[in-house]
């Protein structure tokens, strides 16, 4: 089930409008390090004394913004972390038949992915693509945002494409040159699945 980002038009997210601060539990962390295809070790950055997980954010983005499809996503993980291996554990979140999902559980594992891959709460291109998940996202939800500064410059598809974020101090300087490996990305990380999967 492929899935484009997040349309080109977000708007940042203050810190008064950010979920609170309680941590996630391990089935979400788990669930989301399905549904990238990694290592659940290797999904946070190294944690610094000021940050906050980005697991802890996006599962408070997900219970404020869409609280239905998050408990159906947890259930739904429930009943499947237990007898397939996580790739395909990741398939039947996303996809019924072939298909997207369309239930809660499809739009909460969607929207869990996209944090992750883009940093950013992808309500708007959801109910755009799926209109059917507008009955499980709040109406102030229904819009593409980035969730923190952090969750951007943490954001995975970054790692993906080899490089760092724009407008981020530590951004490489020379522009033309070849990205670094992906082992300097994911340093101290297990996840030799990923960077088979990823590299030519």
């Amino acid at each position: 089930a492929g899935h484009g980002g997040c349309s080109g038009k977000l708007s940042g997210v203050t810190f008064t409008q950010a979920p609170g601060p309680d941590a996630a539990p391990p089935e979400y962390v788990r669930l989301s390090a399905a549904l990238l295809g990694v290592a659940p070790s290797a999904l946070e950055p190294a944690a610094g004394p000021d940050r906050r997980p980005l697991a802890d954010a996006f599962h408070a983005q997900c219970r404020q913004a869409a609280p239905a499809a998050l408990a159906a996503l947890l259930a739904a993980y429930g009943r499947t972390r237990d007898r397939d291996d996580p790739a395909a554990v990741a398939q039947r979140l996303l996809a019924d038949g072939g298909r997207p999902r369309a239930d809660a559980a499809g739009a909460g594992a969607r929207l869990t992915m996209l944090m992750w891959l883009y940093g950013a709460w992808c309500g708007g291109t959801e109910t755009a693509r799926m209109p059917a998940s507008a009955a499980f996202i709040d109406p102030a939800w229904r819009a593409d945002r980035v969730v923190s500064a952090a969750a951007y410059r943490n954001a995975w598809i970054w790692r993906f494409a080899r490089t760092r974020p724009m407008g981020v101090a530590g951004a490489p300087g020379a522009w033309a040159a070849p990205p670094p490996g992906l082992a300097r990305f994911l340093a101290g990380a297990d996840n030799q699945s990923l960077a088979r999967r990823i590299s030519p």
